[in-house]
């Protein structure tokens, strides 16, 4: 049977104090004789910076203190798609001269600050794009594009491992493709074609989750991908759609869209297996750019829509602090 050592390669360490140690470290406090280890705690949302521009139907990639956001549809000018760019340091956005060299709406962008992915979308006048672009944080250059030019649809990952799935071709795709750092490859569908999804934003080709999105109805569905085939999982407690994404496969968050009900500020937290609610956005939204680190600790979301439709200028912030647990029998 394997021990700590045998998977870690040391063992756990004896203190009398709890130490401030990465998420996931166990460690015997001889102070009070129980074996602890460092979790994520409780998340909650403040406010963040303001944009310098409304729009909505754009993208994101970064995290809360190095973001960046770019394209989308300005507000209020239907049918228009943008190549406009912000960039933030955790504090203020600014408006940048990198532009992506195609401008697209209804689209799916990830990664970070200094080296995002974007894929699919829609130009104006309305025609469906299967361009990839990456950023380098200074400019952008176009890639192979997709097999199925798409807009609507999820993805997520790096430059060199990424995956997408779903969106609107206009009617619903069930397609999904993976990336390998210089082209595209068609893999197995998702279970239930539907648009407007969001995926969590560190996905890889073998770890793959998607949530949400229209059915044509507003979904609640969840189906995580393993290189191999779709599962079916735990929905959503809330269906809606246009919403944020950030995690992984196993630790992930939704928050925001549209829906029945006040689904605009709700949020949840995935943590491999169910959907738990968690703390509502100051400010509820859809169709904004948004952003998260690997565990889903480090989000944002900004611009997009209020509802009924008004451009919104204002950054929400997610963070979820470290906390100390205690090992416990039952």
């Amino acid at each position: 049977m394997a021990n700590y050592k045998g998977i870690k390669g040391f063992k756990v360490q004896s203190l009398a104090s709890d130490p401030s140690v990465p998420i996931g470290q166990v460690w015997y406090n001889t102070t009070s004789n129980a074996l602890k280890y460092q979790a994520l705690g409780a998340g909650s949302w403040a406010s963040g910076g303001t944009c310098n521009n409304g729009r909505a139907n754009l993208a994101g990639a970064g995290i809360s203190t190095a973001a960046v956001m770019m394209g989308g549809i300005p507000f209020p000018a239907p049918g228009v798609a943008g190549k406009l760019q912000e960039e933030y340091n955790g504090s203020a956005w600014t408006e940048v001269s990198a532009e992506m060299a195609s401008a697209r709406s209804y689209f799916a962008a990830w990664g970070t600050k200094t080296a995002a992915m974007t894929a699919g979308g829609q130009t104006y006048p309305p025609a469906l794009l299967a361009t990839t672009e990456l950023y380098n944080g200074t400019s952008w250059s176009e890639e192979s594009d997709l097999n199925t030019a798409r807009k609507r649809n999820a993805g997520g990952g790096t430059q060199t491992a990424a995956l997408v799935a779903g969106g609107a071709l206009p009617a619903l795709t069930d397609i999904a493709e993976d990336w390998n750092g210089a082209s595209w490859t068609a893999v197995p569908t998702i279970n239930t074609a539907r648009q407007s999804i969001i995926g969590a934003a560190n996905m890889t080709p073998t770890t793959g989750l998607v949530f949400g999105g229209l059915a044509p109805g507003d979904s609640a569905l969840t189906e995580s991908f393993n290189g191999t085939s779709w599962t079916v999982e735990a929905t959503l407690g809330t269906a809606r759609y246009q919403m944020g994404g950030a995690g992984t496969s196993t630790i992930a968050l939704c928050f925001g869209g549209n829906g029945a009900g006040p689904s605009a500020q709700f949020v949840e937290s995935w943590d491999g297996s169910t959907w738990t609610e968690v703390a509502d956005l100051g400010s509820g939204r859809s169709a904004a750019g948004s952003g998260g680190n690997s565990s889903a600790s480090d989000a944002f979301i900004s611009a997009g829509n209020t509802h009924p439709p008004a451009g919104i200028l204002y950054t929400d912030i997610w963070t979820k602090a470290a906390t100390v647990k205690t090992v416990t029998v039952t």
